[in-house]
C-alpha cells in the first residue's frame, strides 16, 4: 500500500468515524458500519489502528482538535490578552449551534470511557494537552498583570476543563445556557485581575452592559 493511498484510507475510516459518533454515538458503532462508510475493507481498521476502539480514539480527538483549533488561534492572536480571551469565548459562543451534535457525541465518550480502556486514554491525553495549555495561558496572563497571583493556574485550568465536559454532558439531555456559562467564566477571569495595573478591556464592559451589571 502506498504511502498517498495509506492516509487516504485512514483519513476516510476517521471521518466516516466522525460522522456515526455524531449520529449513532459510540454504543450505535460497528466495524462493519464504519468501513462500509470508508468504502473500504473491513480489515482496514485493524491495518491501520488496531482495533474498532482505537479507530474510535483518534476519531474522538480529531474531533475535539478541530473544534479546539479556531479557539486557540483567537486565544494566541496579537490584541490585548483580555481582548482575546472573548474572541475565544465568541469564538466558542458561534460556533456551539452547529458543534452541538459534537458535544454529544463527546458526552457520549466520557460516558463510554469508562468501560474502554482506549477512550479513556484518549480523554486522558486531550484533558492532558487542553489542561497545560489553558494553564500556560493564565500563567501568562498573571505576568501581564491581567489575573492576581493567588489564582493557581493548574487549578484553574482543570476548573475551567471541568465546566465545559458539564456543558457537553448537559446538551446531551438537556439545552445549557452556553451564552451565560461563558458570560460568567469570563467575568470570574477577569475579576481575578490586577486592577490597579490595568483598566477593563472594552469587550468586558460591553459584556457588563449586556448583563445590565455596568
Amino acid at each position: 500500500m502506498t504511502a498517498d493511498r495509506a492516509t487516504s484510507t485512514r483519513s476516510r475510516l476517521i471521518e466516516a468515524t466522525i460522522t456515526s459518533l455524531r449520529t449513532k454515538g459510540v454504543a450505535g458503532l460497528t466495524s462493519r458500519e464504519i468501513a462500509g462508510a470508508a468504502d473500504v475493507n473491513l480489515q482496514a481498521i485493524t491495518y491501520h489502528f488496531g482495533s474498532k476502539d482505537s479507530l474510535v480514539a483518534a476519531a474522538l480527538t480529531e474531533l475535539v482538535q478541530g473544534r479546539l483549533d479556531p479557539v486557540r488561534e483567537a486565544l494566541e492572536g496579537d490584541d490585548d490578552p483580555a481582548e482575546r480571551l472573548f474572541n475565544a469565548l465568541s469564538t466558542i459562543r458561534s460556533a456551539f449551534a452547529v458543534a452541538r451534535p459534537d458535544l454529544e457525541a463527546y458526552a457520549d465518550a466520557v460516558a463510554a470511557s469508562s468501560t474502554n480502556p482506549e477512550l479513556a486514554r484518549s480523554l486522558g491525553e486531550i484533558h492532558e494537552n487542553l489542561r497545560a495549555y489553558l494553564s500556560d495561558l493564565i500563567t501568562q496572563m498573571q505576568g501581564d498583570g491581567y489575573i492576581q497571583p493567588w489564582v493557581e493556574a493548574d487549578a484553574m485550568a482543570t476548573l475551567l476543563i471541568a465546566v465545559g465536559d458539564g456543558v457537553a454532558t448537559q446538551s446531551h439531555f438537556g439545552d445549557p445556557d452556553v451564552d451565560g456559562v461563558l458570560d460568567q467564566l469570563a467575568l470570574l477571569l477577569l475579576g481575578a485581575r490586577e486592577q490597579r495595573s490595568r483598566v477593563w478591556p472594552a469587550a468586558a464592559k460591553m459584556l457588563l452592559r449586556r448583563m445590565g451589571k455596568h
